[in-house]
């Protein structure tokens, strides 16, 4: 068995003629053959006409005598290569997801020798490649396709969208980068206020102490309204029921720190009493 530029590719639109041959007839086909594909009877005659191939007639081809079924060719193995076809896109789960839900885009091919993928995104007026296998996992909204490319030519799908109810997924990764940067911020912050409270606690308690020490420094004077009624001839206070009235005078000189030992007095507190009767 012969055929022609046995070595050439074969591509689909080509035209292919397999001849069989019995030694015994010399320059002539006298012989009756039959043709046998995938080790199926196909046709008969010394001569096997295939035009304008396409995928179907790939496969395994010989011939034998009519007469003689058991004596076979050898094998002739046509392999039919053609550019992509049939190239969609199918969507996993569905084409609308929940924000922050994994979407699986598949795209398909039928070609010979086997594609090359390329997956574009439609972003305004901009083609965007965005991968090259033949699945593309995104959990961001938009249009997308995929092209299949092999020696033969090429071929690209159907524009499919994928929708996000409530807008685009919330936890991209621009999200979960300031997210942890925000919250170290607040984190020094309320570290660095929290130092300085320390800090001043100390100084308001020190005035504190120091206005109670001038509240002590106070002067107090009683002073008793007598009545309408008192003669001039009394001596002041005398006989008379004396309504007292207390004043306060503070004095706002610091004290000297008393370094010596204290010495007993009769009385407690500095506290000086004046009377006067009216």
């Amino acid at each position: 068995m012969t055929r022609p530029h046995e070595n050439r590719a074969t591509k689909e639109g080509d035209s292919v003629n397999l001849t069989c041959i019995n030694g015994c007839d010399g320059d002539h086909l006298s012989s009756a053959f039959t043709w046998f594909k995938n080790g199926e009877p196909k046709n008969e005659g010394p001569v096997l006409y295939l035009s304008n191939m396409n995928p179907t007639d790939s496969g395994n081809y010989s011939c034998s005598l009519k007469t003689h079924t058991g004596t076979a060719s050898r094998v002739i193995k046509i392999n039919v290569e053609y550019a992509p076809k049939n190239t969609s896109v199918s969507v996993r789960p569905s084409m609308e997801v929940e924000a922050g839900t994994n979407i699986a885009l598949i795209c398909s091919s039928h070609a010979n020798p086997p594609v090359d993928y390329t997956w574009f995104r439609l972003n305004e007026s901009h083609v965007l490649d965005v991968g090259h296998q033949p699945e593309l996992f995104t959990a961001d909204g938009g249009q997308y396709f995929c092209s299949a490319t092999n020696k033969h030519g090429s071929q690209n799908s159907s524009v499919v969208t994928v929708k996000i109810k409530g807008g685009r997924a919330l936890f991209n990764r621009d999200v979960l980068i300031i997210i942890p940067t925000v919250a170290l911020l607040l984190i020094v912050i309320t570290v660095v206020a929290f130092t300085r409270l320390k800090k001043t606690r100390p100084r308001a308690q020190e005035i504190s102490c120091e206005e109670n020490r001038e509240c002590q420094d106070a002067v107090y004077v009683n002073w008793p309204v007598g009545g309408k009624n008192q003669s001039e001839g009394r001596s002041p206070c005398e006989g008379a029921t004396a309504e007292l009235v207390y004043a306060t005078v503070t004095f706002h000189s610091k004290r000297k720190p008393n370094t010596e030992p204290q010495t007993d007095h009769d009385d407690d507190d500095d506290v000086i009493y004046s009377t006067v009767c009216r």
